[in-house]
């Protein structure tokens, strides 16, 4: 799934499955079903969001989205890069009909929030559209499309352990709401104790070694260390006493780059060792050690990466992890394969850490 998605663009950026599974966490999910997707994090939050593949910067999408747990609410969210007004809603060229003020309103640099947060309003929305073909809007060609809504709903249920019981939101039953297991505990992000910058003298040593260690994946990745682009996106950082993180500049895109990421010895004989983080969402591929747009953040031990999907920034993957003194762990990631929506960057979250 992730390498046909960023096969997209000229940026692959797949890292290893994870390696190392926490007992308490939740296996994060991405399901597509036509028109839209349900993702859920490690801690069993989950959203739904429809919204028209492909679609430009206009493009409306409706999102459902709810925590783990018994008591968790549900927030249904409208957004519209226009002005709108809730009475111009409509299903499938009728008027949508909610209790009025049922929609909260919030508006912001032409942008237009519509939430339900009550569970009655919320129930009489699913009602109108589970059958319905599309949320129509005031602008003709600005819907957002049904098909698979139901099954993306449904999903969320599944996940959540919801399935015929009161809470659920498709296929209700009489089973209690205690009957709905709790969230899943999330790890916890390590402690990291900042060191000094590394001397420019020794960030050159490093990335000399680095490159000359590295040298065949260089090759094997068909990487140069002289960007077509001009930029050379190389650098090195201190992690420890003993390590530092090394980016060696591979290519320059129209909109992002990639580089290689490795840990080298500050001192002694030891080799460069490239850095494969897991990742918040995998299917396995293992054939490229690539991070696009690879930072890192001296003053956390944060490495974060984020790849876009397409220029517009309406999908891609990105993650963060930190150094816990022995390797990099993850800690937080978002990803969204569908592109399109209103709102570019806005993917949702797949892993989190507390």
């Amino acid at each position: 799934m992730l390498k046909s998605f960023f096969a997209s663009t000229a940026l692959v950026a797949a890292f290893t499955a994870p390696q190392v599974s926490l007992a308490a966490d939740a296996t994060p999910s991405y399901d597509t079903y036509k028109s839209w997707f349900t993702a859920c994090d490690n801690g069993l939050a989950c959203q739904a969001r429809g919204f028209s593949d492909d679609s430009g910067p206009d493009s409306p999408d409706l999102t459902i989205s709810r925590d783990a747990g018994p008591q968790a609410k549900t927030l249904v969210t409208l957004k519209l890069p226009f002005a709108v007004e809730a009475a111009d809603l409509k299903v499938d060229g009728q008027p949508l009909t909610l209790a009025s003020g049922a929609w909260e309103i919030e508006r912001e640099e032409g942008m237009t929030t519509l939430s339900l947060s009550e569970d009655a309003d919320i129930q009489t929305l699913i009602t109108q559209l589970r059958d319905a073909s599309a949320l129509q809007t005031s602008k003709p060609e600005a819907s957002v499309p049904l098909d698979g809504f139901v099954a993306a709903l449904l999903r969320m249920d599944d996940r959540q352990g919801r399935i015929d019981g009161v809470t659920a939101l498709i296929r209700r039953g009489k089973a209690p709401a205690s009957a709905v297991p709790p969230a899943p505990d999330l790890p916890t992000t390590p402690t990291y104790k900042p060191t000094a910058p590394l001397e420019a003298a020794e960030k050159t040593a490093l990335l000399s070694k680095a490159r000359k260690d590295l040298a065949s994946t260089f090759q094997s990745e068909d990487c140069s260390t002289d960007s077509p682009s001009g930029i050379d996106n190389s650098d090195a950082f201190a992690v420890d006493q003993t390590s530092a993180l090394v980016f060696l500049g591979c290519f320059v895109g129209a909109y992002q780059g990639s580089s290689l990421v490795a840990l080298v010895p500050r001192s002694g004989n030891g080799a460069a060792e490239l850095v494969r983080p897991s990742l918040p969402i995998s299917d396995g591929d293992t054939d490229t050690a690539l991070l696009t747009e690879p930072g890192f953040d001296p003053d956390t031990g944060t490495l974060s990466m984020s790849a876009r999907g397409r220029g517009l920034g309406d999908c891609g993957l990105s993650a963060e992890w930190v150094w816990n003194g022995t390797q990099f762990q993850l800690t937080g990631g978002s990803y969204q394969m569908s592109c399109g929506g209103s709102q570019p960057g806005d993917w949702p979250t797949v892993y989190r850490s507390k």
